[in-house]
């Protein structure tokens, strides 16, 4: 019933990749995970699935899966932190105030900023300019002093007087024939 049955890849002790190969009617797989040959005693038989979980379960996928594992939550750990830490790039980045309008910032080497221009020109002399022949000067600030009183109202709503007269009504315009 196994006769025919093929011997799978393999790699040996020594790290070396060996292709897969069919043996003869009657003959077998036989031997270990790191080396193979056909035969014919059906008690060294190396089945299709033995094969596969040699290949499964070798050392050097462990450790790839392993050294993959260890990757993944090296470089996870390290985005994380740096989200958390002040001094990380993308800490400070997360947490300058953007308006929606702003853009990127794109650095121009080649430019050297320029002052920004005052807003109002500057007068070399410091203090109280003097008053301009032909103009009176005019205060610019409400002069010091009591602030004006707003008529103070009863609080709540107004209350209901029967004698008080009617709301003001406008008067009918008579006309002549009426």
């Amino acid at each position: 019933v196994a006769g025919g049955e093929d011997c799978l890849w393999y790699v040996d002790r020594n790290g070396s990749w060996h292709p897969g190969f069919d043996c003869e009617f009657f003959t077998f797989c036989c031997g270990t995970c790191h080396q193979r040959y056909c035969c014919r005693d059906p008690l060294r038989l190396l089945t299709e699935r033995q094969q596969r979980h040699c290949l499964a379960f070798s050392p050097k996928t462990i450790a790839g899966i392993a050294s993959a594992v260890v990757l993944f939550i090296a470089i996870v750990t390290t985005i994380v932190c740096c989200f958390m830490c002040s001094c990380c790039y993308l800490y400070q980045r997360r947490q300058q105030p953007r308006t929606p309008l702003q853009g990127p910032e794109i650095p121009l080497s080649s430019y050297t900023p320029a002052a920004p221009p005052a807003p109002f020109p500057v007068d070399p002399k410091p203090g109280p300019m003097p008053p301009q022949p032909g103009f009176t000067p005019m205060a610019m600030y409400p002069p010091p002093g009591p602030a004006a009183q707003y008529p103070m109202y009863p609080s709540g709503p107004p209350v209901y007087n029967p004698t008080a007269p009617p709301p003001y009504v406008p008067a009918q315009p008579s006309y002549p024939g009426a």
